[in-house]
């Protein structure tokens, strides 16, 4: 069971990464105005705030995953295999 753990955390975490995009890009619709090429990343979030915090909340939460299944218990007690 120990070798599902790494695909699955994988997959768990591209399809968290895929909601909370398909959350952030309606807003970034064909409506919206061409954006202007900062100089560096840091001035896009920090003109685009709603990105910055989803950027932020994602790491976290994929973080707090990956620490939550590793330390989880195996079911039926920790066998050495």
């Amino acid at each position: 069971m120990r070798r599902g753990k790494a695909p699955f955390a994988v997959v768990a975490s591209t399809l968290l990464f895929a909601i909370l995009a398909r959350a952030i890009l309606p807003e970034l619709g064909p409506g919206a105005p061409a954006p202007v090429s900062p100089t560096w990343i840091g001035e896009s979030l920090w003109t685009v705030r709603t990105l910055d915090l989803a950027l932020q909340a994602f790491i976290l939460l994929t973080g707090v995953f990956a620490i939550v299944l590793l330390l989880r218990e195996e079911p039926g007690g920790a066998r050495g295999d």
